[in-house]
């Protein structure tokens, strides 16, 4: 009679179960199984005699091994010695992963603490990724290699800034892979950035002068709104055409926008946090709540009265958000009515040397403080929430008055100092 084995799990089972519990090879392959490395044993009659007997194996192929032994001498007890374990060999290589179950997997991990704007931007280029992978015919994450990465890089139609951030995400999602044993190394880290990002940055990093700001208050004044623009509810950025129908809550005047810009201007929030400014934000003192550092405490910037006395009024004919409520949640969309009036107003103004973007507000803050005596960067650097090295290196740097004052200290300083005597010198006629 065949001997049957099943396995008899300890007090300290790995895998979870009870003391003394029996399962067989059937239970181990069903989905969730968690593997242990409990003693099988064997149960059966050998020459008339009934007994249950430990084979001292953990895999069923070594436990068959010993009861066909057993069931060959037809005794539990032979002379001989049983066949020895098969030695496992440990493979220490990364798991072959595909490309589709490591994106679904890294998205998945970012969707649990990243923005809805950053899950969307990864979404995006590993969109791109997956796409390149099926024209080079890849179907594991294993299978990039630098060449590849470089090659990516070359098919993007972007600007060398764009393609630095979009690097950003290539190599957190290879380092992901990495971490995760899929691969080996991280292709992406052997790509050197491209040169010439640094001024294309610097560019963008451009703020609104005085003058730019006067000529936008103007055009509020004077332009904007005197001329009703139905805006397209099928394409975004333009006016709507005859026929569409266009349904919307609010009718924003130059007033409104004037007000949003200077809002923008004097407190440094980003354009989500000037859409959505609630009168909370603003202490009787004039001081307005900013954001909020890790350690919890609030930090808070001052506005000038007249623009506390427009904020109150505001609070009071249109609600607590003076900016307008909205039905949606979508950061986006509550955005996009703003950018699309900011664009409106730039065309009035007339041609701008610099594209204008509503994140220039941001930059117009930190130039403003920036230009005052006895301002340091890390009062700056704590009212924008970065850090000092970044703002040295994306704010200081590029402000024109500011270069301009040192320019003229500079020349002050050494206007009156000692010089050398003026020589005529003699060039040699042979050269």
């Amino acid at each position: 009679m065949a001997l049957n084995l099943y396995r008899r799990h300890g007090s300290n089972c790995p895998g979870g179960r009870p003391l003394h519990a029996t399962t067989y090879e059937s239970d181990e392959t069903r989905r969730g199984w968690k593997n242990c490395p409990c003693p099988i044993y064997a149960s059966g009659t050998l020459q008339g005699r009934f007994k249950r007997k430990n084979t001292e194996r953990a895999s069923w192929a070594d436990a068959k091994a010993v009861c066909g032994f057993w069931e060959a001498a037809g005794q539990w007890e032979p002379e001989a010695a049983p066949p020895a374990p098969v030695p496992v060999v440990v493979d220490h290589a990364p798991a072959r992963t595909t490309i589709a179950r490591a994106i679904a997997s890294f998205l998945a991990e970012h969707s649990e603490s990243s923005a809805l704007n950053t899950q969307k931007k990864y979404r995006h280029l590993l969109r791109k990724i997956q796409e390149h992978s099926d024209t080079k015919g890849y179907a594991l994450v294993e299978q990039w290699g630098p060449i590849d990465v470089r090659e990516f890089r070359a098919s993007w139609a972007v600007s060398p800034l764009t393609a630095s951030k979009n690097m950003t995400v290539v190599r957190s999602f290879f380092e992901f892979a990495l971490v995760n044993e899929w691969i080996m190394r991280n292709p992406a880290r052997l790509v050197k950035e491209k040169r010439g990002r640094e001024d294309v940055a610097r560019k963008e990093r451009l703020p609104f002068t005085d003058h730019d700001l006067k000529r936008m208050f103007e055009a509020c004044e004077n332009q904007y709104g005197k001329v009703p623009i139905r805006w397209s509810r099928n394409s975004h950025q333009r006016p709507a055409g005859p026929g569409e129908t266009v349904n919307y809550r609010y009718s924003h005047t130059g007033q409104d926008l004037a007000d949003f810009i200077s809002v923008s201007v004097y407190t440094g929030l980003r354009i989500s946090d000037v859409c959505t400014f609630h009168i909370e934000r603003l202490l009787p003192t004039g001081e307005c709540w900013v954001r909020t550092m890790k350690s919890g405490r609030k930090v808070y910037t001052w506005i000038p009265e007249w623009l506390q006395e427009r904020v109150r009024l505001r609070a009071e004919q249109v609600g607590p958000l003076i900016f307008g409520t909205h039905t949606t949640k979508d950061l986006n969309v509550v955005t996009d009515v703003w950018r699309r009036k900011l664009k409106r107003l730039w065309d009035l103004c007339g041609p701008w040397p610099d594209k204008p973007t509503p994140h220039r507000f941001r930059h117009t803050f930190a130039r403003i403080l920036l230009q005052r005596e006895g301002v340091n960067v890390r009062d700056v650097a704590e009212l924008l929430g970065d850090t000092e090295e970044m703002i040295r290196r994306h704010y200081a740097a590029w402000v024109p008055e500011r270069q301009a004052r040192l320019t003229k200290i500079l020349k002050e300083a050494f206007e009156s100092k000692p010089r050398p005597q003026k020589t005529a010198s003699k060039r040699d006629p042979g050269l």
